[in-house]
């Protein structure tokens, strides 16, 4: 993965200013050749974006295990994505998802051929645009692809629908917009709401109380010097309907954190937030306005540390 990361901005370059030389040589992907008589740099893009895929071979499945050729050209497309007009960047993902449902393999014994092709895709658009340590992750360039992906008129109702539950979820409570507002109870017994809560910033925390990766990524952020100031209060919910099993559980979140559970795990069971996997990290501002949603840690710290500077001064 490391490669594909610091190697994309490079092998774009390559591609939008000069000859692909370069980028052919560096992964053996075979990137399109654009025509010298495209001189800007949009009509360059535009060109890209629509016969990137032009030269792939979507019916070789042997390609799914060679990620220096194929997931290297991946997440240089990924990449490229933001750096383009909006209109060329769908442009560009409609052209994959016509490729990737009509993969023509011209053999008898080899009809699983799209689907698996599909599933690696599917596979690396998680890998790269859904997974919060992957420094391209972005919910809503995912939720695009997978629109784009669901709109395909050859996709089946079953992608279809998945395909659209995943878009739809992903689009909620990104950051710039307000946080969704809930019902929580605390360790004392009383009822609150997000909205009530008054901070200058608030950590909300979706955690398990058994989930081992949910108690490291606890460590690491009560670790960080910036949420002990007073301008950041840590909420920590426990966001599914077995809340008995979670007041059996001793608190082993720092002190100074707000803890509480879901009553009847509204959070998850109304999708009022969609998560996908515990933990879950939102940052918000004082008007509840989503800061961060699931950032590393990395991430994370970076941002405190720049509010609460600022919040200092």
């Amino acid at each position: 993965m490391s490669k594909s990361f610091f190697t994309a901005i490079a092998i774009v370059t390559a591609i939008l200013t000069c000859t692909n030389a370069t980028a052919q040589q560096a992964d053996n992907f075979p990137y399109p050749t654009v025509p010298d008589t495209l001189r800007t740099a949009e009509t360059r893009a535009l060109y890209v974006m629509e016969h990137y895929w032009d030269r792939f071979n979507f019916a070789d499945t042997t390609l799914m295990h060679r990620p220096e050729t194929t997931e290297q050209g991946f997440a240089n497309f990924i990449d490229l994505l933001p750096r383009v007009a909006p209109s060329t960047a769908t442009l560009g993902i409609k052209a994959l998802a016509d490729h990737l449902y009509n993969i023509k393999t011209g053999k008898k014994d080899d009809s699983k051929t799209p689907e698996l092709i599909r599933d690696y895709f599917a596979t690396l658009t998680e890998k790269y645009l859904g997974d919060s340590e992957s420094p391209l992750h972005n919910d809503l360039l995912y939720a695009q692809f997978l629109d784009i992906m669901a709109a395909n008129k050859f996709a089946s109702m079953a992608e279809r629908t998945r395909n659209e539950y995943m878009a739809r979820n992903l689009k909620k409570n990104l950051p710039g917009t307000t946080a969704a507002d809930f019902v929580y109870i605390d360790r004392k017994n009383q009822q609150h709401r997000l909205y009530n809560l008054k901070a200058k910033y608030t950590l909300l925390y979706f955690y398990d109380p058994d989930c081992d990766h949910c108690r490291e990524t606890a460590s690491q952020i009560a670790a960080m010097p910036e949420t002990s100031s007073s301008t950041i209060s840590v909420l920590a919910i426990y966001p599914y309907s077995d809340s008995e099993m979670w007041k059996t559980k001793k608190s082993h979140l720092p002190s100074t954190w707000t803890e509480g559970y879901s009553p009847d795990g509204q959070i998850t069971t109304d999708d009022i937030y969609y998560i996908k996997s515990v933990p879950s990290v939102y940052l918000l501002d004082e008007q509840k306005r989503v800061v961060l949603k699931n950032p590393s840690t990395t991430l994370l710290q970076n941002t405190l540390r720049k509010l609460t500077a600022t919040a200092v001064k």
